[in-house]
Formats: C-alpha cells, structure tokens, sequence
C-alpha cells in the first residue's frame, strides 16, 4: 500500500512538475545575466549615492531641488525625443533605432570629454581669441562628425544583426541623425552650464513631434539649428572653459 502511495505521489508531483513546466517558460541565460546586470547596477548606484544621502540627512545637502530642475527637464526632452524616433514604419525599425540611440551614448560621453579637454588645451597654446574661436569651432565639427558617424555605424551594425529588420531609408536615416545632433549639442551645453536653454529646445522639440508626428523631423531640425547656434555663441569665448 504504502508502494503505491509512493508511485502515485511520484505521478502526481511528475505531473505536476510537467504543468508549471507548460505555465511558467524556462529561464534563459540572457535574462539571467540581464537580472544579474540590473542588479549590480542598483547595488552599485546605491554606494555612490549613499554619502549623498547621509549628508542630507545631516543637513548638509547639495543645491536646492529647483537648480536640479532643469536637469530632470532636458532628460524628460530627451526620453521623449528618442521614444519618438523609436516610433517607426515597423516595430522592427523602430526598435532599430532607440538601440542605436542608447549604445551610442556611450562614445557620445568620450566625445563630450575630447571636446572638453581639446578646448582647454586650445585655450593654453592659442595667443588670440580668434585663433580660439577657429580652433574650437574645427574640434567641436570634428566631434559632433565623429558622434554622428558612430550613430550611423551602430543603426547599420544593429540593422545586420536583426533578423528581418528592414533598411533605413534616407528620410528615416536623416530624422536619426537630427535626434542625434539635438542629444549630443544638449548634452555638450549642459555639461558647460547651459542646461535650461537645453532642456527648454528639447522639451519644444519633444511636445511638438507629439502633438505632430509628421512634423517630427522638422522640429528636430529647428531644435539642432537652436542647439548649433547657442553652442557657437557660448562655447567660442574663452570664458566658458575656464575651471
């Protein structure tokens, strides 16, 4: 008796085993190492934001929560600058490009760190403010070229590993483009101070592609032409990259 308890409790777990196995789908090695990743990074973001934290509480805190405003601005801006460019023909395009937007921020920062330490060696070596206005103005074409050359590399590199992922067309390729220039001349203004002016350009951008999709590229286009200009103006005095 107690035999066939025991096999049929065996059946029964077997059985069920076999059911959750149906309900609940096997656990890949991409969602382990991504849980893994996400988790590290939490962990990780928590040490450097804890010294912050205690000294808030010991009424030692950073700037006022209203400077840091335009901050969460320019990032809203963005998001939403990059969720419209994800909104393509297909899902598949779509998908295309926020990939390469996101992978893209990663040279998009080293450029922002060339620029800033060839301005600072440009404003040592040159003798004039004209001969650093040229110089800084050829560096930040250079930059801005070579973020924008990355950009188009990585939408093509993610386009070949995508299976059944269409081409870009030329129309598409270009509104990418635009996104991109308005993200990295925002980022390169804030990381000089200038970070209202940003946030107030990409969130105008980011509104008026949402209540006009069909007018998505033209308003990236004005908010890079704003961006272009307000660098230009800003970052050629000497002024603005002494520390």
């Amino acid at each position: 008796m107690s035999q066939i308890l025991a096999g049929g409790g065996f059946v029964s777990c077997t059985f069920a085993q076999k059911g959750v196995a149906r309900i609940l789908p096997p656990v890949t090695t991409r969602q382990t190492t991504g849980g893994a990743a996400l988790t590290a990074s939490v962990a990780y973001a928590g040490l450097v934001l804890a010294p912050g934290a205690r000294r808030r509480a010991a009424g030692r805190g950073g700037p006022p929560r209203a400077a840091s405003l335009p901050y969460g601005l320019f990032g809203l801006g963005s998001g939403l600058l990059v969720l419209q460019a994800g909104v393509g023909d297909t899902p598949v395009s779509g998908a295309s490009a926020v990939i390469a937007l996101t992978l893209s921020m990663g040279p998009a920062e080293w450029l922002l760190h060339r620029f800033r330490g060839e301005s600072l060696t440009r404003l040592r070596t040159q003798s004039t403010a004209r001969e650093f206005r040229r110089a800084v103005t050829g560096t930040l074409v250079l930059c801005l070229g070579g973020y924008l050359a990355v950009l188009v590399a990585l939408t093509l590199a993610v386009t070949l590993a995508w299976p059944g992922a269409p081409w870009p067309t030329g129309p598409r390729l270009v509104a990418l483009l635009l996104v991109g220039t308005v993200l990295w001349l925002g980022l390169l203004l804030q990381a000089f101070g200038a970070v209202l002016s940003a946030a107030a350009v990409c969130l105008l951008a980011a509104a008026t592609q949402t209540l006009e999709p069909a007018a998505g590229p033209v308003a990236a286009g004005g908010a890079a032409a704003v961006l272009a200009v307000l660098t230009c103006v800003l970052l050629v005095r000497p002024t603005a990259h002494r520390v």
